[in-house]
């Protein structure tokens, strides 16, 4: 554990390599796994997979990151190094410490981070498999994704509305404001206001030829009460 003050980071990298040292994935393991890191975790996890394909969806990911033996150690040493700076930048920016937990973490492809609480108390939760699939590996991915992750812990710290939405709708412009809340915060950490980590073959000019396009579906999409998954990356909850 790295963490002076209140926040802290948890690194389960040795755990991972100790449980799984075959390389393969067995889920009975994971659950023994996960509770060194909370009791709550592993039904918290498998909650919010329920609606998805276990083995077409989960269990290729989670294998192909156990077997990627040099991702996973880049993963950690990335995770390791980018810890004291985070908490310089937070610090320094707001002149004030966050009580939270962030853990890096083999889980169940539940996001390669999510802001969530664990034991009644605010954690980011960093997974492992996800990160190695999107290749989110390196030092500079790995801040940049932190940042994002607690600047949502941040945003529900002075009093964002989280979990009170009544319906599809209102989820979705709640959705749309927290991301951009996050997506600020990183901006502010990572201290360059036109950064986007996810800026790969041409992704930011994409989005600012197609905005208008992209404002009207989102509309569509509220007014109609459908899914807005899809403009928030391959795996939401």
């Amino acid at each position: 554990m790295v963490g002076v003050g209140l926040m802290n980071f948890i690194d389960t990298y040795d755990e991972i390599l100790s449980y799984f040292s075959s390389k393969e994935f067995n889920i009975s393991l994971w659950e023994n796994y996960s509770n060194v890191i909370s009791k709550e975790l592993s039904n918290k996890v498998k909650r919010d997979i329920k609606d998805y394909n276990y083995r077409k969806d989960i269990l290729p990911v989670v294998e192909t990151a156990l077997k990627s033996r040099e991702k996973l150690k880049q993963v950690h040493e990335s995770f390791i190094a980018v810890s004291d700076n985070i908490k310089y930048k937070f610090n320094e920016l707001f002149e004030e410490d966050l009580d939270l937990d962030i853990i890096l973490y083999l889980g169940l492809c539940n996001g390669a981070g999510w802001a969530t609480s664990l034991d009644n108390k605010n954690v980011v939760l960093l997974g492992i498999e996800k990160i190695i699939e999107l290749d989110w590996c390196n030092e500079e991915d790995m801040f940049a994704l932190i940042a994002h992750e607690i600047g949502h812990i941040w945003h529900k710290t002075k009093g964002g509305c989280f979990g009170k939405q009544k319906n599809i709708s209102e989820k979705a412009l709640f959705q749309l404001y927290s991301e951009g809340v996050a997506m600020l915060f990183e901006q502010l950490l990572c201290g360059d206001e036109n950064y986007y980590h996810q800026n790969q073959e041409g992704w930011i000019d994409w989005c600012e030829n197609n905005l208008i396009e992209l404002k009207r579906e989102y509309l569509i999409r509220i007014t109609n009460s459908e899914s807005v998954q899809d403009f928030f990356g391959d795996w939401n909850s």
